[in-house]
């Protein structure tokens, strides 16, 4: 019987097959439902209203070609790590892990999941069609001797990936996520993390976002954070023609504190777009953002904060924080940080700057016997320090910096 495609939306996925990960009934049905009628969001959808699907619904995506193991590692950016290596529906396992630290295939384990809610057709069709992701539990009191690296490389066609992750009360522990694709390959990839982040854990997760031009990456984080934790997520977008990430922190308990941090470069006609939800349920909790771009060519960007403070949870510090350097007539920002407060004892700021290098900067600098091109340079690494000085690892801050100058050919 031939199946009828009456959209863009159901074009793109006529060809995916369903999810070999156990998802809960429910999930699967409230994603179902959700989907029921719809299309590819278009721009008078609020979430999408600055972002055009256009490229994506006409995009010819390339045969994908399974990658060896020894061609996945060579995209690593931390070089003693226990590393995960993901291509298309393939996982390779580290083989040395210490006691305490439990990594899997999501699709042998029965693995918990949050509620079933979603934001966009995107996540609706991660929990139905996911071909892969891993389950990675760290147990109470563990702390890691080295990261834990997940290199995920994209080599065409259209993936859906789930990485659930588990830490245990008092755990410690740095992620390192890598996202790479094929040169010169059309692809999209969909991926979920999902974090449970338990009593008094100590958990940073930075993502290094450096797919190819031409390719789709989409990503959504969803973390529950316990009473006296402390969880970070650093992403930093170096490359990919189309970008989108959309991070949700629910506070669950109290005295726990919360970063949100982003950098981003983009030149040509790439497109970026950061969303953020911090929802404080609790009292007497902190949560800090601060998202930083460049953009120059006909580069656009989009930042969307919000800062939920329910009516229990008083006590709470909260900061938002979006500036932006554009480099070009033709690049553009859109910016909207957004506050939701129903406390009334409470400490909550948020803001947001687009603007042009400081003449008077350059011309100092200039004076002082710099040339132009180093003048501003030096600019910009100072403005976007705010959020690097959250990469801790000498490694990865290399690597980042290495990334840019190839880029935009800028000295560091």
């Amino acid at each position: 019987m031939e199946t009828i495609v009456s959209n863009k939306l159901d074009q793109f996925i006529a060809d995916l097959k369903a999810s070999q990960i156990e998802m809960p009934t429910a999930l699967q049905e409230t994603a179902q439902a959700y989907l029921l009628g719809k299309d590819f969001p278009s721009t008078r959808a609020e979430r999408f209203k600055y972002t055009r699907l256009g490229k994506l619904a006409a995009a010819q995506f390339h045969k994908p070609v399974l990658l060896n193991e020894a061609e996945l590692k060579a995209h690593s950016v931390v070089q003693d790590a226990y590393t995960v290596l993901i291509n298309n529906a393939q996982v390779f396992l580290p083989q040395d892990l210490p006691l305490g630290v439990e990594i899997k295939p999501l699709s042998e384990v029965s693995a918990s999941f949050h509620e079933a809610t979603f934001n966009d057709v995107f996540g609706a069709l991660n929990a139905l069609y996911a071909q892969q992701g891993v389950h990675i539990h760290i147990a109470a009191n563990c702390t890691l001797d080295k990261p834990i690296q997940l290199i995920q490389v994209n080599s065409g066609g259209k993936y859906f990936y789930r990485h659930h992750f588990q830490f245990g009360e008092n755990s410690e522990a740095a992620i390192y996520f890598v996202s790479k694709s094929s040169a010169d390959t059309i692809g999209f990839a969909h991926t979920h993390f999902q974090y449970d982040v338990a009593k008094s854990a100590r958990i940073k997760v930075s993502k290094i976002q450096d797919c190819s031009t031409g390719h789709f990456d989409f990503n959504e984080d969803r973390a529950k954070q316990n009473a006296q934790s402390h969880f970070e997520i650093n992403t930093i977008t170096l490359d990919g023609s189309f970008v989108r990430n959309d991070a949700i922190v629910a506070v669950e308990g109290q005295h726990a504190q919360t970063y949100l941090n982003g950098a981003y470069w983009l030149k040509d006609e790439q497109h970026v777009a950061n969303y953020t939800t911090m929802d404080h349920k609790v009292a007497n909790c902190e949560s800090f953002e601060t998202y930083k771009g460049v953009a120059t060519d006909k580069a656009t960007a989009v930042f969307n904060g919000k800062v939920f403070v329910r009516k229990d949870a008083q006590k709470t510090n909260a900061y938002q924080s979006n500036a932006n350097v554009l480099l070009s007539d033709n690049a553009s920002i859109n910016s909207k940080p957004e506050l939701e407060i129903y406390a009334d004892d409470v400490k909550c700021s948020h803001g947001s700057t687009t603007g042009q290098l400081d003449e008077n900067a350059l011309f100092y600098l200039r004076a002082r016997g710099l040339s132009a091109a180093s003048a501003k340079n030096l600019l910009l690494q100072a403005f976007m320090e705010d959020v690097l000085t959250y990469i801790k690892h000498e490694e990865v801050l290399s690597y980042i910096h290495q990334r840019i100058a190839q880029r935009f050919n800028w000295n560091y």
